[in-house]
């Protein structure tokens, strides 16, 4: 990567930045996928189970959201990054969706 990806944004610093920023929310959304796998307890019955399990889903395809913008949005380096707000407040929908599924007590 060290020889060959710099010439892809040598001439433009957005791109680069771009590519750093789209690069720690693919790190986000693992790393919330990973803490979420390791944290949930099961699911639990009725709505909050339903919930929880939408949730998990959601995560799961926020983090395919965010690898599109990181390769299709990146590229482009336009302020207006459709793909990226999306990828993240999918994660964040993702998340707060295990609240109710949690254990009591």
């Amino acid at each position: 990567m060290a020889t060959h990806f710099p010439a892809a944004y040598e001439a433009n610093e957005a791109i680069r930045y771009t590519y750093r920023a789209n690069h720690v929310y693919l790190l986000l959304a693992s790393l919330s996928n990973i803490a979420v796998g390791i944290y949930r307890p099961g699911t639990r019955p009725g709505w909050r189970g339903i919930i929880g399990l939408a949730g998990s889903a959601v995560m799961q395809a926020a983090l395919v959201v965010l690898l599109y913008a990181f390769f299709f949005e990146a590229p482009r380096a336009t302020p207006e990054r459709a793909a990226t707000l999306l990828g993240v407040l999918m994660l964040l929908t993702g998340v707060l969706a295990q609240w109710p599924n949690r254990k009591e007590g």
